[in-house]
């Protein structure tokens, strides 16, 4: 899978994490909560290493996913929901 492709998937997986998690994803959907955020992990340990020049970007990606993951698990859905929007806010299907 490219780049671009991983781009893709992880801003997905943001916008659904940004809407649904940690306990809002319906039942009838194949996303839970576990699995989308196991997406989130794997897709950003996958693009991290293969950005050059949104270096800062990836920073603070890093700095907002912890903080979201930290706040899913502590039951602060509207904090983890912020974090995971400010990563979302960025453009990360844009990121190089």
């Amino acid at each position: 899978m490219s780049l671009t492709e991983k781009l893709r998937d992880f801003a997905g997986a943001l916008a659904v994490a940004s809407t649904d998690a940690p306990d809002d994803y319906p039942e009838w959907g194949y996303t839970t909560y576990d699995s989308n955020m196991a997406d989130l992990k794997k897709l950003w340990v996958e693009i991290h290493p293969k950005l050059k020049k949104d270096i800062v970007q990836a920073d603070f990606i890093d700095e907002k996913l912890q903080e979201a993951f930290i706040a899913f698990e502590a039951k602060e859905k509207d904090k983890g929901r912020k974090a995971i929007l400010a990563i979302y806010n960025l453009d990360v299907k844009k990121l190089r």
